[in-house]
């Protein structure tokens, strides 16, 4: 896929970096596609095939990094920071999509969308509940609850996350924010203790069926069925918990025999955002 490498400087100083691509006829549309946990937006072939998703459609992708990419990574600011996804704060994302938002304006872009996967997906959605503006529609892609009391629940791994919970929470106690834990559940992974407690400690405040009735613009939630019928408590019914009562402009489907990286169902993944695009 042919682009240029691209980047844009948040409210707070962080600068971020992106693929921008275009089909030959494009449209005054691009749709910024943001990466999960660990994620970037140049190893995800996922990414990659929304890119050519939103190219079929006669729209410009914006492949991006929000500061919690990859699992560590230090910002071009004044002040060095601490970035990626063993450090961030969820809420932070703002910042990020508002950058990239100002970023395809100043293109002459005039609709923007977002596609995002994963805790892409929440960080788009909470941004947009807490006011984000300049989105117009999106894709949110098998987004996890972040639920605190869900996972205390969940039957095979309450007792490892509560252990994990105390923990991090005693680190912070103590200071130190920025101690690093091996953590098990609900995703393996190194982290620090203020982000642990960050995502999984705040109650419902990132669960989104918390705030989905602030989410005023046509919204596609995408899920793989073996996450929602067969996976852990933070996906585990998510399909069905949405669609009842759901919103005005907001449709769930969800996609047969896919996981959630939807590795050997791309085509399906593609039809349905197709034809969600198409509408």
């Amino acid at each position: 896929m042919l682009g240029r490498i691209v980047d844009t400087k948040t409210a707070d100083g962080i600068q971020l970096h992106g693929f921008f691509s275009a089909p030959a006829q494009a449209t005054d549309a691009v749709w910024i596609v943001v990466h999960g946990v660990n994620g970037n937006f140049y190893s995800s072939t996922l990414l990659m095939h929304l890119a050519a998703t939103a190219h079929a459609e006669g729209h410009a992708a914006l492949l991006v990094n929000t500061r919690g990419h990859d699992l560590a990574s230090f910002g071009s600011t004044e002040t060095p920071a601490r970035l990626g996804s063993m450090y961030e704060t969820i809420s932070d994302a703002r910042h990020d999509l508002d950058g990239w938002i100002g970023w395809c304006r100043s293109e002459g872009f005039r609709r923007v969308g977002a596609m995002a996967h994963s805790l892409g997906a929440v960080k788009v959605g909470f941004a947009l509940a807490s006011g984000l503006q300049g989105i117009e529609s999106w894709v949110a892609i098998s987004p996890p609850r972040l639920n605190t009391e869900l996972l205390l629940r969940d039957p095979a791994k309450r007792d490892v996350f509560r252990e994990q919970l105390q923990e991090a929470q005693s680190y912070c106690d103590a200071g130190k924010d920025n101690h690093i834990m091996r953590v098990r559940f609900p995703l393996p992974n190194w982290v620090s203790a203020r982000t642990f407690v960050d995502k999984y400690g705040s109650g419902d405040k990132y669960d989104y069926l918390t705030w989905r009735g602030r989410l005023n613009l046509p919204t596609l939630w995408l899920f793989g069925q073996l996450e929602v019928r067969e996976g852990s408590a933070n996906f585990r019914d998510a399909d069905q918990l949405l669609a009842n009562g759901i919103q005005d402009g907001h449709v769930v489907r969800v996609i047969d025999s896919a996981d959630h990286s939807y590795r050997t169902t791309r085509d399906a993944l593609r039809q349905q955002i197709a034809a969600w695009l198409d509408r």
